[in-house]
């Protein structure tokens, strides 16, 4: 094995052998020819010395020589014409004796030589190093970074941890919504429990006086007929209505006003097919949404009114309805009961949605 040489200030001046007119230097290297790898121990600037099994064939031949300097990182080759020789017989040696010695290699030769003799390159074990370079250490974690760190583990593993309970909660939400909760596909509508004014014929209204007293016209329509046909304020009351203008389009029997009065309450009303009565009966639960994102619990009246093959029922909100909200568009969920897991559920989240718009 080649000695381990390691700086310039420690190693041993380069060994030089007596070859012909040029010294040879003990320089590690690779000798590839016809594509077999020798080992090379010397080296000069007319030959180099190499060791390794060769071919009987090649001795006393010239072949194209790759010479190759292996560095930390990458590698320099050098190709060369040799003549093969053997050094003696048996002995496994060989000395390839450059025969343009001149030739296009002779800068890099020389100068990979030059550095060696002088020490700026180095040998470990098969590989040319830099004279006094050694490995970068690792820099030394202060105690407040192993600190950081492991706040930041903890951190981290908190945060996951948190992740997961909310994957939790939602996969249970999503659960409860598919197997406990029913949408119901149309819209209720606040409306009041006052009376109704319904159109008589079916025409367009020619005027409307939202502000008429008791006895006085309210609204009038004129029929494909020519005739006029008035609708009387019946009570002391407010009417209101939802987009009714003179040049409107009513059809006959459809409701154009609601009349409110101090005594009357703001419900729901929503109208169900069979199908969605049954989930009705069948609820623990009745959600309302608002378009503006509030819910509200509600009640049934046990009364519907009939309207055709569906039902129209009455919703009353836990929470009071106001005259502001009237004919606003309200969303209806059916909920069954589910042994409290759409309240674990949705206290699970909230938490987490609370938590991370905290930090």
């Amino acid at each position: 094995m080649d000695p381990v040489i390691t700086t310039k200030a420690s190693r041993a001046p380069a060994t030089l052998q007596a070859g012909n007119d040029h010294p040879v230097v003990q320089l590690p290297f690779i000798a590839l020819i016809d594509g077999r790898q020798f080992r090379g121990h010397g080296l000069s600037l007319v030959a180099a010395y190499v060791a390794g099994l060769m071919d009987p064939a090649v001795l006393g031949a010239t072949r194209i020589v790759r010479l190759m300097f292996q560095f930390d990182g990458f590698a320099v080759t050098l190709v060369v014409d040799a003549k093969v020789q053997e050094t003696a017989h048996g002995s496994g040696e060989a000395e390839l004796i450059f025969t343009q010695p001149s030739g296009a290699h002779l800068p890099q030769l020389r100068h990979i030589l030059n550095a060696y003799i002088a020490g700026d390159l180095v040998a470990l074990g098969q590989t040319i190093g830099v004279a006094g370079t050694t490995a970068p250490k690792a820099p030394q974690q202060t105690r407040s970074a192993r600190t950081r760190l492991s706040l930041r583990r903890v951190v981290g593993g908190m945060g996951l941890a948190l992740l997961s309970l909310a994957l939790v909660a939602i996969a249970g939400s999503l659960v409860y919504q598919r197997a406990f909760v029913t949408l119901v596909p149309s819209l209720g509508s606040v409306v009041s429990t006052g009376e109704t004014l319904r159109a008589t014929t079916t025409g367009q209204v020619v005027f409307v006086n939202l502000d008429a007293g008791q006895g006085d016209v309210v609204v009038a329509i004129q029929a494909a007929s020519g005739e006029v046909q008035s609708l009387l304020m019946p009570c002391d009351c407010t009417a209101v209505t939802q987009g009714l203008r003179e040049g409107s389009t009513v059809l006959i029997g459809e409701t154009i006003m609601q009349l409110v009065s101090a005594s009357d309450q703001w419900v729901v009303a929503a109208t169900l097919d069979p199908q969605m009565l049954f989930a009705l009966a069948g609820a623990d639960r009745i959600l309302l949404t608002y378009p503006d994102g509030q819910t509200s619990d509600a009640t049934a009246d046990p009364q519907p009114l009939f309207q055709g093959a569906a039902q129209t029922i009455i919703l009353r909100p836990i929470t009071p309805l106001t005259e502001g909200q009237a004919g606003a568009p309200v969303q209806l969920r059916l909920l069954r009961d589910a042994s409290g897991l759409a309240v674990w559920a949705e206290n699970i989240r909230d938490r987490f949605l609370v938590t991370f718009e905290g930090a």
